[in-house]
């Protein structure tokens, strides 16, 4: 089978961000399959490349067996919004003209965010002539309406008359989450198109053996009990709630546990400025990390928190750090109700918070460092829980079966 597979963020384990793409890619190919990805240029973003990336408008790499076509549309979080929306549309131009030019595949496959990549597949897809299925990561424009993100009347219909073309073009939609399954049967998705394939745990890269062992002395946190958030630091994120928990925590006199963020995104410098000026030191911003090395900073923590602002609409994601937590044997805080709080309440390997309550995570954090047992015990079921469920095989299985009966 030939897989035309569009995703802007395509980024291999060297980089800080999600590898979904590049892990589904490589199993596939893996599998006899031939799969050409249609990215943004990220490579000069990733840690250890020992050679300049080649090409200034396109550049092409092959990458663990797959075919990488990269064109160079700038794009970061910190651009204004205009610029955010004028880049979109530049490599949505750009990707449906690459994907006009590529041999005939026989499936295309498209995977958001952002909505806009749909187009590209569609358009791929029709001209020529074969079947499209298309991902949704995140339900948009849900998601930036339930925000504010979004809020022109006109920009809105258009986003949603855009939505539900790409539905009903689309041979499969694969979503990622239970609640994300749920959205999308109550507006009358038929059930036949719809493939649950959530994120999934890396279990080779984390690991219950695999710690940085000089983390803690590198950073001042021996005898500590660390919570780490590892992740995006953007509105969606809420992470005034870790803020506010660590200073409950400061107020109460709990000097036993540190919160470690670590990662970057347009709110970190107004959350590093409010830690400094409550005057936290049970608070510590690290800047991101590759993959490779994260997993050893996961190892090194107690627990680890998925944190997201109070906005029901969240409740339908399926953020990669709660699945790399998962397969490192960690404990997880969520703060997301729904189905991650099924998760670990029915399956032991965490504990819920509600969502923006600061005090009820300085709570849960305090019981959780005052006993060692039953964190070792979370720990140990969730790694089964990765094992059991959660596997990358598993998940790359399962995107086969359905990119080959689409193709059929």
């Amino acid at each position: 089978m030939d897989v035309l597979y569009f995703h802007q963020y395509f980024a291999t384990r060297r980089r800080s961000t999600a590898t979904r793409s590049y892990e589904l890619a490589r199993r596939l190919v893996e599998r006899g399959h031939r799969v050409t990805i249609v990215s943004r240029d990220t490579r000069r973003l990733e840690s250890g490349r020992d050679e300049e990336p080649q090409g200034r408008l396109l550049g092409r790499e092959t990458v663990d067996g797959i075919d990488v076509l990269y064109l160079n549309v700038p794009y970061a979080n910190r651009y204004p919004k205009p610029v955010r929306l004028a880049s979109f549309t530049a490599f949505t131009v750009a990707a449906t003209v690459a994907g006009a030019l590529e041999r005939k595949p026989d499936v295309v496959f498209a995977s958001s965010t952002p909505l806009t990549i749909g187009i590209a597949g569609l358009a791929t897809a029709r001209m020529k002539r074969v079947p499209f299925v298309f991902e949704v990561r995140d339900l948009w424009p849900a998601v930036p309406v339930s925000l504010g993100a979004l809020k022109s009347g006109p920009a809105v219909r258009s986003a949603e008359w855009l939505e539900r073309q790409l539905y009903a073009g689309s041979e499969r939609i694969v979503v990622c989450s239970e609640g994300a399954l749920d959205e999308l049967r109550t507006r009358g998705i038929p059930e036949e198109k719809l493939v649950l394939i959530p994120n999934a745990a890396d279990l080779d890269v984390f690991r219950p053996d695999v710690v940085d062992g000089e983390f803690r002395g590198r950073h001042g946190l021996e005898g500590r009990f660390v919570a780490l958030y590892a992740g995006a630091m953007g509105q969606a994120n809420g992470l005034d709630q870790l803020v506010d928990a660590a200073d409950a925590l400061r107020r109460w006199g709990d000097q036993r546990v540190t919160i470690v963020a670590l990662g970057d995104g347009g709110e970190r410098p107004r959350l590093e400025e409010r830690s400094r000026e409550l005057g936290l030191t049970n608070l510590l911003f690290l800047p991101p990390v590759p993959k490779e090395e994260l997993a050893g900073i996961v190892g090194a923590a107690d627990v680890t928190l998925t944190i997201f602002a109070p906005y029901p609409i969240l409740e339908t994601n399926s953020p990669n750090k709660f699945f790399d937590s998962l397969a490192a044997g960690k404990p997880i805080v969520v703060n997301l109700d729904g189905w991650l709080r099924r998760l670990v309440e029915e399956n032991d390997a965490g504990v819920w918070v509600p969502a923006g309550n600061a005090e009820a995570l300085a709570g849960a954090l305090s019981t959780l460092s005052a006993n060692p047992d039953g964190v070792a015990r979370m720990g140990r079921n969730a790694r089964s829980l990765a094992e059991r469920e959660f596997g990358r095989d598993e998940m790359a299985d399962r995107l086969a079966r359905t990119l080959e009966e689409a193709a059929a």
